[in-house]
């Protein structure tokens, strides 16, 4: 597997990742809210009770992502017409 790939593959897995705690979240953030517990003391969002987001974290920019995937095709094109050849 190529390298643009691999990295292609991790963004859409970290993506499903974070949608799956956002589901946990919700289901814990409800769940608190139906108890027997201080009003006062609750958070007030979902966001503030369970963060997901690390605001430290460096995000891949969509354009590096996208001339990625063109390297990619171009590069599978070229491979592609070498074999073609042979």
């Amino acid at each position: 597997m190529p390298w643009c790939e691999y990295l292609i593959k991790c963004y859409a897995w970290s993506r499903m990742e974070k949608e799956k705690w956002r589901k946990v979240r919700t289901i814990a953030f409800n769940a608190m809210i139906g108890s027997h517990l201080d009003p006062k003391k609750l958070p007030k969002s979902e966001e503030v009770f369970m963060p997901l987001e690390n605001k430290n974290k460096r995000r891949v920019d969509p354009a590096i992502i996208e001339e990625l995937r063109r390297e990619r095709e171009e590069a599978l094109k070229k491979i592609n017409k070498d074999k073609q050849e042979e």
